[in-house]
């Protein structure tokens, strides 16, 4: 009975072996050369080595990334590295998302922040400040000018304050209450009402990075392509399209350890599984 203890069910096996060779398969993508190649074209030998390295690290951390496809994959970690943000998620610039077996790229409110400080335009870059319960926001009708006063009561958020300086003095200010933030938000995330949108998950991040992207987007200083991806939210960003080899480009790939692929491996479990 205890050896029978140490046998996992035949069905939570399979998933186990699939989801293990899904990973190495997206190991085995990111180690051809030509995929290699292009982001050493972009970020120069060994960033663009090291680059590789971390998408498949961040993959080995997501059991739904690794369920997507590599090609998907590589080409929206080609997308963050061209702008030259990290999808390591401790640095939470850009994130590697899955959407069903394909993956996209998000940029994350600290991404944004570092689009803006890439392109040496600012003497203070583009941040966004909470507004709390007690305080009173005036704005200057004329040139926008927002101050804050009166005196915090609570840590309780009403609202977001963002603000910019660039080198040429040029000054902007962009206030928005709670209210405001989850109404655009309704308005324009396709994902909102979905259980993991960032809307749900994480509301206050959300209406901070909507403030930053309008701030940004109206008064900001980027090419159209930056443009595009500041204001994406939910969906797929639409970037320059980039080409890789497919998917089909990576053979049946052996099980680390084993020597096996993984239908010779699903093949022993049961045979009804080959092909599978």
């Amino acid at each position: 009975m205890e050896e029978n203890q140490l046998v996992k069910p035949e069905v939570e096996e399979s998933e186990w072996i699939k989801e293990k060779t899904g990973l190495a398969k997206v190991k085995a993508y990111a180690e051809m050369e030509e995929v290699k190649q292009r982001f050493v074209n972009l970020l120069g030998d060994r960033d663009g080595r090291a680059y590789v390295e971390s998408v498949v690290i961040a993959v080995a951390n997501n059991s739904n990334l690794q369920k997507c496809s590599p090609k998907s994959i590589m080409i929206s970690a080609m997308r963050a590295a061209s702008l030259k943000l990290s999808v390591d998620p401790i640095m939470k610039q850009a994130h590697l998302v899955p959407m069903g077996t394909e993956a996209t790229l998000i940029v994350d409110y600290h991404g944004l922040v570092q689009l803006s400080v890439n392109t040496n335009y600012y003497e203070i870059a583009p941040n966004v400040s909470e507004v709390f319960k007690g305080e009173e926001i005036s704005v200057d009708r004329f040139s926008g000018r927002v101050t804050i006063e009166g005196k915090k009561e609570s840590d309780e958020t009403i609202g977001w304050c963002g603000y910019f300086k660039a080198k040429n003095g040029t000054e902007r200010w962009l206030y928005m209450t709670n209210e405001e933030c989850d109404a655009h938000g309704k308005k324009y995330s396709k994902a909102y009402n979905s259980p993991k949108s960032g809307w749900n998950t994480d509301r206050e991040k959300m209406r901070r990075k909507t403030v930053l992207r309008l701030l940004v987007s109206r008064w900001g200083n980027f090419s159209p392509l930056v443009q595009n991806v500041m204001m994406a939210d939910e969906p797929a960003i639409d970037a320059e399209a980039i080409e890789l080899p497919g998917d089909d480009a990576v053979a049946d790939v052996k099980y680390e350890g084993s020597g096996k692929s993984r239908s010779e491996l699903m093949q022993e479990l049961n045979p009804e599984w080959a092909g599978a």
